[in-house]
């Protein structure tokens, strides 16, 4: 497994609510993900599904190599630091660690932080 599958799959903050609510879907990908639970695509909003992910268990994807394609193309600020050699696995899964900290204490500078490391990162 490469050091960026296994920072997503040791993450997980993309999937279990900490940064989004849902996760849009294309219409082909509605039937396959319904089988994951009994309501995990929100027809309230449009074809997304809500998160935390019914895929989830943990932090990692069960269904990571068949993820819907807003999933495959999401790369966070942190997953290109890591995949650029910017930053290390280890240094990755540190800023990971300090984001599910302040996530749980509810702390002020929380959306900033999250922001700083895991907004979407610019295509080159």
């Amino acid at each position: 497994m490469s050091s960026t599958s296994e920072l997503c799959q040791r993450c997980g903050l993309c999937c279990d609510g900490t940064l989004f609510t849902r996760t849009p879907l294309q219409a082909e990908e509605v039937e396959a993900l319904r089988a994951l639970s009994p309501r995990p695509v929100d027809e309230a909003c449009g074809h997304g599904l809500a998160q935390p992910c019914a895929a989830l268990e943990g932090t990692r994807c069960t269904i990571y190599a068949g993820r819907p394609a807003a999933c495959r193309r999401y790369a966070c600020l942190l997953h290109g630091a890591l995949a650029e050699g910017e930053v290390g696995l280890d240094e990755a899964l540190a800023v990971v660690d300090e984001a599910r900290a302040r996530a749980a204490a509810g702390g002020e500078g929380l959306a900033a932080f999250l922001e700083h490391h895991f907004g979407r990162r610019a295509p080159r």
